[in-house]
């Protein structure tokens, strides 16, 4: 099985993705740790491909190439791609996909900020927040409606990997 997950930040797509693979014992890939063995950091990657489509176009090259270089079974995250034409390019490769979903507010409550007045500036900008992972959802329900939904429901990492699971042994993907 190559299993790619997908879905908005922080939505717990890595968390998952590698509880999972220490339960089905097999490798955990993570596109954007991925993107830093290449290009040492997300900062150099960006600034080699400033523009967006480029850099969609390049995640794609990455994921394809594990994809066709992995012979085992694998668990891959993949970071937020909003680009129609290479989500559709990475469905039609050997793998089965599936989308995290929950609601805003318990990724919102996955955020982590880092600093003396962290908590402070999470709340006071909280709305703000709110906003672009509502936005991110919407972009990602018309761009990912192919792709099949396991709703987590706001549920802990030791419930939410019993959930996936769940879908994947109830849809014969786990042989």
């Amino acid at each position: 099985m190559k299993l790619l997950i997908w879905g908005v930040s922080n939505v717990g797509k890595t968390t998952i993705g590698k509880e999972l693979a220490k339960r089905l014992n097999c490798k955990f890939y993570d596109i954007d740790d991925e993107i830093v063995n290449v290009y040492g950091s997300i900062d150099n990657f960006q600034e080699i491909f400033p523009n967006d489509y480029d850099r969609f176009d390049e995640k794609e090259e990455i994921m394809i190439d594990i994809i066709n270089k992995e012979n085992g079974n694998f668990i891959m995250a993949v970071s937020p791609i909003f680009s129609a034409p290479v989500i559709e390019n990475i469905l039609f490769t050997n793998t089965i996909s599936i989308e995290i979903i929950d609601t805003p507010e318990a990724i919102y409550d996955r955020l982590i900020f880092e600093g003396v007045d962290a908590s402070d500036y999470k709340e006071k900008n909280k709305e703000h927040y709110m906003r672009e992972i509502r936005w991110d959802q919407t972009a990602s329900y018309n761009l990912f409606k192919n792709i099949p939904k396991v709703n987590i429901n706001n549920h802990g990492i030791n419930e939410s990997v019993d959930i996936v699971y769940k879908y994947l042994n109830d849809n014969n993907y786990l042989k």
